[in-house]
């Protein structure tokens, strides 16, 4: 007769010290959707572990989880209301939706909570402030953390993009540059400086700065967004460095050049308004008023109710001595916007040669 010898292997219930080490080792690999779902059975079997919690939180960020990364932020501050980093995550969500006043009472908070100076208190402040177009009060704010911090990175990235809006872009750079060399994988450096690169029309180089950004942290959200958009914020920026060199060569009045410009403006957007009411101004000044006649007309299709476009339109008009259309222009200008003195002196020269054109003929 046989005998028969089963062998019985119990299995252990995972703990969750053990989902912790498997979301590290996720982490290392640059798995963070592994990671998070590691941390949320280490969670599910310690719920009053908070660095649990807080490391879910970060990871939700970085993967755009934002709702999974509020509930994980809300539970730790219902255990410890003194998290401050806990309040600044908060703060750094609503400003992500542009909820700014919900955004800086969480940074009010994350201050009262504080027992140490934070950096990133005035960093996330001034963040606010820019967001809402604040400059000064952004400023003002990094200018007095730079004194208190002088080797924050998220200080001086953020310095210098207020620096390149309110003074010039080479100052903005200096401080980045700064950020940089302290930490060259702070991903929020990089993209500060990948930022300003875009801003001075140096696309390669703000695209190896995102690729970079990726390397080191390939599942980022923001960063992936930001790729995704590539191409198009530096189409846009394009456009936005040209019409700013073509004002200038207008107000310097290198109308080739800024003919030139404002064209190069239409090839990219050709629904750009502004374009073809400069480039009708240019073209009123090159002597080309017929040129300026249609570029007009295609701004009208545009947007059928400016006054300065009646304007130039009536420049163009009484160049060619069609002074009744001129002044037709200018009446429509008038009742657009009555009171651009410009307008006032074009109707009164128009009508001296007029009359003048009239007496010619008699």
């Amino acid at each position: 007769m046989m005998c028969l010898t089963f062998l019985w292997n119990p299995v252990y219930a995972q703990t969750a010290e053990h989902y912790l080490k498997v979301a590290d080792s996720m982490l290392d690999a640059k798995d963070l959707e592994g990671a998070a779902a590691a941390l949320r059975e280490a969670h599910g079997l310690d719920e009053h572990n908070l660095d649990i919690l807080r490391k879910l939180a970060d990871i939700s960020i970085r993967l755009g989880d934002f709702a999974a990364a509020r509930q994980a932020l809300v539970l730790v501050l219902e255990k410890d209301h003194t998290d401050v980093n806990s309040y600044l995550e908060l703060a750094r969500l609503e400003w992500l939706f542009s909820r700014f006043d919900m955004a800086m009472q969480f940074v009010d908070l994350a201050e009262q909570a504080a027992t140490k100076p934070v950096d990133k208190i005035p960093a996330y402040r001034a963040i606010i402030f820019l967001n809402q177009g604040m400059l000064a009060e952004a400023e003002s704010v990094l200018v007095a953390a730079r004194k208190e911090f002088p080797k924050s990175p998220i200080v001086l990235s953020n310095l210098g993009l207020v620096s390149a809006l309110t003074k010039d872009p080479e100052t903005g750079f200096e401080y980045v540059e700064q950020a940089y060399e302290l930490d060259s994988t702070d991903v929020y450096t990089l993209g500060a400086l990948a930022n300003l690169y875009l801003a001075a029309g140096e696309f390669d180089k703000a695209k190896a700065l995102y690729l970079k950004m990726l390397e080191i942290d390939p599942l980022n959200y923001f960063t992936r967004k930001s790729l995704e958009n590539f191409d198009r914020t530096a189409k846009e920026m394009r456009i936005q460095i040209l019409m700013a060199q073509g004002v200038e060569y207008f107000d310097r009045s290198l109308y080739l050049q800024a003919r030139k410009t404002f064209r190069e403006v239409i090839e990219l957007d050709s629904t750009f308004f502004e374009a073809y009411l400069n480039l009708g101004f240019t073209l009123n000044l090159l002597g080309e008023p017929r040129n300026a006649m249609k570029t007009f007309e295609m701004a009208e299709e545009l947007n059928d109710s400016s006054a300065p476009l009646n304007i130039g339109w009536g420049n163009a008009l009484a160049e060619i001595r069609e002074y009744d259309s001129a002044l037709v222009k200018y009446e429509t200008a008038m009742k657009l916007d009555s009171t651009i003195a410009e307008l006032h002196d074009a109707i009164r020269t128009v009508k001296q040669l007029k009359a003048r054109s009239q007496g010619e003929k008699r």
